[in-house]
């Protein structure tokens, strides 16, 4: 289904979203997706634009409630954008608010192996690495066009 929300609009922005070790899953997928050729933006940087009707946002928070990601949805909620929503994480309220939202209910755990939502943060990424691996399959990018569209300042 998310794979299907971003092929679907090629040429809409693709904004991400996320807080502390959710925000650096959301910024490896973002440049993943700018690899694949797509507008993707993770929002908070200085060269993020301004969002759009057609545009889609995702979002992702283990607890499905933190605070900026639940403001950063209600905002595109009472602005009317029509931006699609779509989050990774807890079902709390930011699950409710998303036009799509993907559970990640990992459950009981053993925290001592995985404090803090470590595991969450695992599962999104690979999650989100496996989306990846789709669109790419989808579009018929070669890991070589990737690498094409890859920093090569340094």
């Amino acid at each position: 289904m998310l794979v299907d929300e971003i092929t679907s609009s090629p040429h809409s922005k693709i904004f991400t979203y996320g807080v502390g070790r959710s925000g650096y899953v959301a910024q490896a997928f973002t440049m993943r997706l700018a690899h694949l050729g797509f507008k993707a933006y993770f929002v908070g940087e200085p060269n993020c634009p301004s969002a759009e009707d057609g545009d889609i946002l995702i979002v992702i928070s283990g607890s499905g409630k933190t605070y900026s990601v639940v403001n950063m949805v209600k905002r595109v909620r009472r602005e009317g954008w029509k931006v699609k929503v779509i989050s990774i994480g807890g079902a709390g309220e930011i699950g409710r608010l998303s036009d799509i939202h993907i559970d990640l209910n990992i459950g009981e755990y053993n925290r001592e192996y995985f404090p803090m939502g470590t595991l969450f943060e695992e599962l999104a990424f690979i999650l989100l690495d496996g989306v990846i691996y789709l669109l790419r399959k989808r579009m018929n990018i070669s890991e070589e066009e990737m690498r094409r569209r890859h920093c090569n300042l340094l």
